[in-house]
């Protein structure tokens, strides 16, 4: 097999912290690669040096032949490298139609005399599509799409350039388990044409399931490369993994579960809330407990939690806190009544990127702490320390620019400005969500001393099955916007869970 990318002693800074420490390493062609590691390893850098959006401060690359200081730009990644990407955070520019995001780079071809064929547009869109398995309105902005088709189109427009090097970052985190089957079945496909894939998640199982070969990251550096193809003991493989990231052997952990023992007064009722994603949903959550929703992406989960903020609108329906009945129509209604949600699209909903940390955590909450419209910069830093230490936020001041963080620090700093309102009720859509394993563990550790220390309910929706088997006291399973059964304990399977997902 062609060796595809050499990487010699390639390094990459940011203000207060070293992301790449020489990272030296070969890729050939017709294999699937696995990157891993932790938050904050380096994955990300990696990948964004290769294409161009970072560029390196020390060490080269040989690129298909070509040796290279650095990639200057992702246009030259595409054009002159063949090699694309689809990252975390989606490209897909919201306002542009489907088809016109398609075809984003190339829309010149379907212009006849100065005016765009829009008809010719349209068909070749869906044919794109037609190739991912999916059949969407082309001609729908791209704000309408859910986070999985957004996914799917942006892998509809990396085949359309038949790249020879593609990158994928956390492209399954979204995607349901048939929707990862058909993208996996595409993959190898694409590893028997000789193409060169790099896949970066989170979840190993799948990371197993495909991948030839699996780069470790830790901090920065290479730890190793460990050779799966043909592997029979994939356990042993997955704890060889789980140490080069870790350190230990030992995978995700959860606190115990002490809701349903601790269990004190009613906070929130809901009665019969409804709208075109919900039906007849009643639920009451109670002091001291994590209560987990549950069933196939999609099935009004998110939707329940947004409506309860008043983010989408009620048809009919009742909330009662602490007994009395209130009236949210929108989210600042919500956090007046102490009633905190949590975004899973943390980057675009939850945080100010280009400003530091003292900014993001304090700053929702500083009217609470204003005397005479004035606030003490001293308190305001003292505080957000306290919250820093207490959340074991890792950062080199309270100055760093939040989008340096990794995204276990990120979202721990959402949580800090989330305590700092002393909520009342938690909602969290995926709080977990692209983070590793150890990041996992300290929010899991960190929701339950919220509900049991504090005595704040949370209800969050759930994705990853040992998550939710492992980690509420109730689990609630909806389906079609209806509440479909519930789980409470230590009794919960996953069998008995699929069954009711599916009905």
């Amino acid at each position: 097999m062609a060796i595809v990318i050499q990487t010699q002693s390639v390094r990459k800074k940011f203000p207060g912290v070293e992301a790449l420490k020489g990272i030296s390493i070969t890729l050939e062609s017709g294999r699937i690669y696995g990157l891993v590691g932790e938050n904050g390893a380096g994955k990300s850098t990696f990948i964004k040096v290769l294409m161009g959006i970072h560029q390196a401060d020390a060490g080269y690359l040989i690129i298909r032949g070509m040796r290279l200081k650095s990639v200057k730009s992702p246009a030259i990644a595409r054009k002159h490298l063949k090699m694309d990407a689809i990252f975390q955070e989606s490209s897909l520019i919201p306002n542009l139609s489907i088809a016109e995001n398609l075809f984003i780079d190339r829309l010149a071809q379907f212009y006849r005399g100065g005016v765009l064929d829009r008809k010719a547009l349209k068909m070749e869109a869906e044919k794109a599509l037609e190739k991912v398995g999916v059949k969407l309105d082309v001609d729908s902005p791209a704000a309408v799409l859910t986070e999985d088709l957004k996914r799917l189109v942006e892998f509809a427009r990396i085949l359309l350039t038949d790249p020879d090097i593609i990158i994928l970052d956390e492209v399954t985190a979204p995607l349901e388990s048939t929707l990862v089957k058909k993208l996996f079945d595409m993959l190898r496909d694409l590893k028997k044409r000789g193409k060169t894939i790099i896949l970066i998640s989170h979840r190993l199982n799948e990371i197993l399931d495909i991948c030839d070969k699996i780069i470790v990251f830790k901090d920065g550096k290479l730890e190793g490369v460990v050779d799966n193809e043909g592997v029979e003991d994939k356990q042993q493989v997955r704890a060889s993994i789980i140490k080069m990231m870790t350190g230990s052997e030992v995978g995700l952990s959860f606190p115990e579960k002490t809701g349903l023992k601790k269990r004190g007064k009613l906070v929130l009722r809901i009665r019969g809330l409804s709208n075109e994603f919900l039906k007849d949903i009643n639920l009451d959550l109670y002091e001291g407990e994590i209560v987990g929703l549950a069933g196939l992406r999609g099935q009004g989960q998110s939707m329940l939690l947004r409506t309860i903020v008043g983010l989408v609108k009620k048809k009919k329906g009742e909330l009662y806190l602490d007994g009395e009945k209130v009236e949210i129509r929108n989210p600042r209604d919500a956090v007046r009544h102490g009633i905190f949600y949590l975004s899973d699209s943390r980057d675009e909903e939850e945080l100010w990127l280009s400003q530091d940390v003292l900014f993001n955590i304090s700053n929702p909450s500083a009217r609470d702490r204003s005397i005479g419209g004035f606030i003490r910069k001293s308190t305001e830093r003292k505080i957000c320390e306290e919250m820093v230490s207490k959340l074991r936020i890792e950062t080199p001041s309270l100055a760093q620019i939040v989008k340096n963080l990794s995204g276990g620090n990120r979202q721990k700093v959402v949580l800090g400005r989330k305590l700092l309102s002393k909520p009342k009720v938690f909602l969290a859509d995926q709080p977990t969500k692209g983070l590793d394993i150890s990041a996992k563990t300290e929010i899991y550790s960190l929701m339950r001393k919220l509900a049991s220390e504090e005595g704040i309910p949370v209800l969050t929706v759930l994705n990853d099955l040992p998550e939710v088997v492992n980690l509420p006291d109730r689990v609630i399973v909806m389906r079609e916007g209806a509440i479909v059964k519930e789980f409470s304990g230590e009794s919960i399977s996953e069998e008995e869970l699929l069954d009711s997902y599916y009905g």
